[in-house]
C-alpha cells in the first residue's frame, strides 16, 4: 500500500491515533479533549476490551515520532 491510500477505516484510525499523539502532548483543553474522546467512542466503543487494550499499550509517549500510527495502518491493512 502506498503511503497516499487509505480506505476509510484506516483513515479513521490515522485521526484517531493523530487526536491520541496530540493529547498525550498536551494539546487540547480539558474540554476540547473531553469532546475528542468522545467523537473517538463513537468509533471505537468502550465495550471492547480488546480495542481497549490495543488503545492503551499503543498510546504512544511525547517522545515517539508519527510514524507509528502509519506502520500500525499498513500493519492493519495487511490483515
Amino acid at each position: 500500500m502506498e503511503k497516499g491510500e487509505l480506505n476509510q477505516a484506516q483513515a479513521v484510525n490515522v485521526l484517531i491515533q493523530a487526536a491520541r499523539i496530540a493529547q498525550s502532548k498536551g494539546a487540547f483543553t480539558l474540554d476540547d479533549a473531553e469532546m475528542v474522546s468522545k467523537a473517538i467512542r463513537v468509533f471505537v466503543p468502550a465495550e471492547d476490551p480488546a480495542v481497549n487494550e490495543e488503545a492503551e499499550t499503543a498510546t504512544p509517549s511525547a517522545e515517539d515520532p508519527a510514524e507509528p500510527v502509519l506502520q500500525k495502518v499498513e500493519t492493519e491493512a495487511g490483515n
